[in-house]
């Protein structure tokens, strides 16, 4: 997107607040009449001093005030004049008060609304997103890219408003005094204009590479508050900090390059400030002498052009802005313009009703497109079926599941739900029918109640302990603080693994779904909760269809249906009798599984097996009886 369609998308942010701008900009107006007014009604009241000196005021009397509060014609005049100005003052602060409150106002409703469309479009764009962009820069578009919007917008529309007016009331009010003076105060601006566009494309990348370098900050700071417990575990402290300290060096470098370039860009402008000033003030002089300008007018002259170069040079700090903005926006706009990864058809309609059939049509898929990881996949699943899914690490396990709920669209073929494809059914009532409990775990920083109930948070406290009951939960929650009000550290780190796989699974079981999904959801806990948590769930698998993703046999076995996915690909397919009944990777990890650790003729006996042997016993106790004399031959174990 070019600069100028990129400049006008910026802008699209104030419609919210479209009428708190008209309002600031009428404040603004007016106050900018009020100031020129009050440098015009300044210069009056010289020009009218010095005509009382010129006639002969001197010698009329030598006391100034006593006369001004007097009732003579010339000081009621006066006092008219510096009555005007007081009032064109005090308007002056007033609106200058009001527009201050209402653009703080304003600015507050206006990041209250970006922000919330930022993170209204974070929660809507698929997985797809997510996995091509990083938290870390997810994190700092939304506060530092945002913010650098949201300020050079409100700055561009007010502030550039106010240089207009500026401008246009005090050459306006030099031009009823001296034409030749307005025209040489105008001057400085193409000077300053054509320097202003050669800066800003050389500014522009440079500015680019150091909002990269900060999302690289942001992500190493993500990572490692995330991964802290790694970092301990293995010591590497030291290596992170010297990688995050490279990271800061280079971000140094960086921001030193810009602050060079700014360095350069600021004394440049006020140069040509400092020149003009200095030739209109020489200029003025030289018509004070020829009786071409009164002292009224110099004044106003002073006044003018101090106001008018102030605020141009403010350009210094809009443009410093615009550039930063510029390239905030542009990574803003991929963010909010983000094509939806699985978007919604306009004629979707609510999953129709049903006993949750799964099935798939010569499914492929690939997170690459270049690269499938599923190929040509063709099953199919009877309502209220229990399926299992085996398989080696990588094979595509976690991906079908992905699909079911469509996270992802299929790049051939199709998925259905009781006879209906997934992407004709709206997101909502597909994924409210399907319930995941996935490997890794995931607990909010809320109450043990409010993480259970997360998918139906207007839930009541015995359909709550219900399910934690039946995931096998209910005890340890008894233990806790406040029970089921505990507050839970981020991400559930209070509570150990097992523990809060048994939540998941809670959360899951009360959103009551049409189809429910364990990935790998007993992997986090021991062989004997794992028993208590599958004889729990056949109640809650009853009636429901159930995939579980598993490399225990022992879950597996009670499965109507097993599929085996090696390489993307079902390779076998059937009962857990009918598999270990042929050939296959199946039948390699039952044998692993089963009696792997079965001991080989010819093994050392385990110590257990030696503790029950009293004959070596009571060798070992003659042995440590004798002290350090070594034991025997035949008293060896």
């Amino acid at each position: 997107m070019s600069n100028p369609r990129l400049l006008a998308w910026m802008f699209q942010f104030l419609r919210p607040v479209k009428w708190m701008v008209v309002l600031i900009c009428l404040y603004l107006a007016v106050a900018v009449g009020a100031e020129v007014l009050v440098t015009r009604q300044s210069g009056a009241a010289i020009n009218y001093l010095q005509s009382l000196y010129e006639r002969g005021f001197k010698s009329t009397t030598q006391h100034f005030w006593p006369w001004v509060t007097g009732n003579g014609p010339r000081a009621r005049e006066l006092r008219l004049i510096i009555g005007k100005l007081a009032v064109c003052i005090g308007a002056l602060f007033l609106l200058r008060y009001l527009r201050v409150v209402s653009e703080a106002k304003m600015s507050m409703q206006n990041v209250y609304y970006i922000r919330e469309a930022v993170y209204d479009k974070l929660q809507r764009v698929g997985f797809g997103f997510h996995d091509a962009v990083s938290s870390g820069q997810l994190i700092n578009r939304s506060l530092g890219d945002l913010n650098n919007v949201r300020v050079f917008v409100q700055t561009a529309v007010l502030s550039s408003l106010e240089i207009l007016l500026v401008i246009a009331g005090y050459i306006t009010l030099i031009l009823t005094r001296s034409p030749w003076v307005a025209l040489l105060a105008l001057a400085p601006i193409p000077i300053w204009t054509v320097y202003i566009l050669w800066f800003s494309r050389r500014v522009q990348p440079v500015a680019k590479s150091v909002m990269e370098a900060e999302d690289k900050n942001v992500s190493i700071l993500t990572e490692n508050i995330a991964g802290v417990h790694v970092v301990k575990a293995f010591a590497t402290e030291q290596q992170e900090i010297r990688k995050y300290n490279d990271n800061c060096d280079l971000f140094l470098e960086r921001v030193r390059k810009r602050i060079r370039l700014f360095a350069n860009f600021t004394p440049f402008m006020r140069l040509i400030a400092i020149g003009s000033i200095l030739t209109l003030f020489l200029v003025a002089g030289i018509f004070m002498i020829k009786g071409r300008l009164s002292a009224g007018d110099f004044l106003i002259l002073g006044g003018a052009m101090n106001a008018i170069l102030g605020r141009l040079q403010g350009v210094a700090t809009i443009n410093e802005q615009y550039q930063n903005a510029i390239v905030s926006a542009r990574r803003l706009y991929e963010v909010l313009m983000a094509p939806a990864t699985v978007p919604e058809s306009p004629s979707a309609r609510p999953l129709p009703p049903g006993p949750g059939s799964v099935r798939f049509e010569h499914v492929a898929f690939g997170y690459d497109r270049s690269k499938p990881v599923v190929h040509g996949v063709d099953f199919e699943v009877k309502g209220g079926s229990i399926v299992a899914i085996v398989g080696p690490t990588g094979a595509g396990k976690s991906t079908l599941m992905n699909l079911v709920a469509r996270f992802y669209d299929p790049s051939e073929g199709r998925v259905l739900i009781d006879g209906m494809d997934v992407r004709d059914a709206t997101l909502n009532s597909l994924r409210t029918q399907i319930s995941f409990v996935f490997q890794e775990t995931y607990l909010f920083s809320d109450t043990v109640s409010g993480n259970i109930a997360y998918g139906r948070p207007h839930i009541t406290g015995g359909e709550i302990e219900a399910a934690a009951r039946l995931a096998q939960g209910h005890e340890f929650i008894e233990e806790l603080p406040q029970k089921y009000e505990t507050l839970l550290g981020e991400r559930g780190a209070s509570l150990s693994g097992g523990q809060r796989q048994r939540l998941a699974i809670a959360r899951a079981i009360l959103t009551n779904p049409r189809i429910l999904i364990l990935d790998d959801a007993t992997a986090s806990v021991d062989s004997e909760t794992e028993d208590l948590i599958r004889k729990a769930m056949r109640f809650v698998m009853q009636g429901r269809t159930t995939f579980v993703i598993a490399h225990r046999i022992s879950t597996v076995k009670q499965a109507d249906l097993v599929l085996v996915v090696e390489s993307g690909r079902i390779t076998q397919m059937g009962t857990h009798a009918k598999l270990m009944a042929e050939e296959g990777h199946y039948r390699d990890i039952a044998a692993v599984q089963l009696y792997g650790d079965e001991p080989h003729e010819g093994d050392r006996p385990s110590h257990m097996d030696r503790v029950r042997d009293r004959s070596q016993v009571a060798v070992a106790a003659a042995a440590a009886g004798r002290g350090t004399e070594d034991p025997g031959p035949g008293e060896q174990m």
